[in-house]
């Protein structure tokens, strides 16, 4: 069954093979705390256009589909927050057989890191947005086997910081390459156990993100219960040996879980969950990552929908007293007016908790609306 917002976004035309969606919404915002400050915090609104275009193919037999994307935030007040972002992907689906199949794609762009966000160089301190760039690539090779299911395949992931107020940042460009598979067995129709392992290099230019090698391992299920509900979840453990002296190794158990759940043709809920060991700017031995997010896209009319979440996060540097607990909370309404043009509004609440550290816990309160014009 397809999720609500996909049958609500389900607009474009036909140009031989391909259906095309070029879009474009704009709208004006306030942000209570534009720098993430404790105290004094400084408050801004402004305005926003981002244009964007999606192709997908509709061939028998493979698939190719594009993607691109362009975002301007424009401040009335603290102008140095204005930025511009753009990103784009393309991925593909070869069918060799009927169960022999090679998945693949690129992507990037520019993005921006504004004062915040996790590791920005001078937390709760004014300071401009930090541009960075990034390039990835992957592909894999599925195979099925009656019962048996197996994937092999190869990432990889290229990251370019600019400085940021004259604090270079240079030392946080790297690259990650990420190899590994999965292997599943159909014990029954719709449950699926699985095993999965990824062992990764990561390579930074300075010495500040300690170059490291690690893995991670996972044991698990895959299910789909009828139409309705779909997912996986799965148990392991992951390691990540640092090349800083007496070469130290973070270690811990981890977690992955991901589920669609349809409990109405009106209604779709996600749920994503995930324990990672990330690279860290504060700590040479990186970080363990836990972050859950819910969402909910509910079709209260048939031109209205109404789109809660809320997300979670906990950092906890490994050789540091230092942690940070994120929440997120918010919503989206969206109304469409015509087969062409929605309204809608969007809030998001979001409060940061350091500990053991001399940064200090902030709150930020973001309110927009906005008008979108799909083609």
């Amino acid at each position: 069954m397809p999720v609500v917002r996909d049958r609500f976004e389900g607009l474009g035309w036909r140009a031989g093979q391909f259906w095309i969606g070029p879009s474009v919404e704009t709208g004006y915002f306030y942000d209570s705390n534009v720098f993430g400050e404790s105290a004094g915090k400084d408050d801004d609104s402004g305005v926003y256009v981002s244009p964007s275009i999606a192709m997908r193919s509709d061939f028998g037999r493979h698939a190719l589909n594009l993607r691109a994307g362009l975002d301007h935030y424009e401040y009335f007040d603290l102008s140095s927050q204005s930025r511009t972002d753009f990103d784009g992907e393309l991925d593909g689906r070869y069918d060799i057989r009927s169960d022999l199949v090679v998945l693949g794609g690129v992507s990037g762009g520019k993005f921006t890191q504004t004062p915040g966000d996790l590791e920005y160089p001078t937390p709760g301190l004014p300071t401009s947005p930090g541009d960075y760039y990034t390039f990835e690539s992957w592909g894999s090779i599925n195979k099925s086997f009656n019962r048996l299911s197996v994937s092999a395949g190869a990432a990889y992931k290229m990251y370019d910081y600019d400085d940021v107020d004259g604090i270079d940042q240079d030392f946080r460009d790297g690259d990650v390459v990420t190899v590994g598979g999965r292997a599943g067995y159909l014990i029954s129709p719709g449950y699926k156990i699985f095993s999965d392992f990824r062992y990764n290099w990561r390579d930074y230019s300075g010495v500040t993100i300690q170059d490291s090698v690690g893995w991670r391992a996972l044991g698990g299920v895959e299910f789909e219960i009828t139409h309705l509900v779909s997912g996986e979840l799965g148990f392991g453990y992951m390691e990540q040996t640092y090349d800083s002296s007496g070469s130290p190794t973070t270690s811990d158990w981890t977690y992955h879980g991901a589920l669609v759940w349809n409990p109405t043709r009106l209604m779709t809920v996600k749920l994503d969950a995930d324990r990672t060991i990330e690279d860290s700017t504060l700590d040479q031995n990186g970080r363990v990552q836990d972050a859950v997010k819910l969402a909910v896209d509910y079709e209260v009319l048939r031109t209205l929908i109404f789109s809660p979440a809320v997300g979670i996060s906990y950092n906890d540097y490994e050789n540091s007293p230092m942690d940070d607990l994120r929440f997120e909370a918010g919503g989206e309404l969206e109304y469409k007016m015509n087969r062409f043009l929605s309204v809608g509004g969007r809030y998001k609440y979001s409060y940061s908790d350091y500990s053991g550290a001399s940064f200090n816990d902030w709150d930020r309160h973001l309110v927009g609306i906005y008008a979108k014009a799909r083609f």
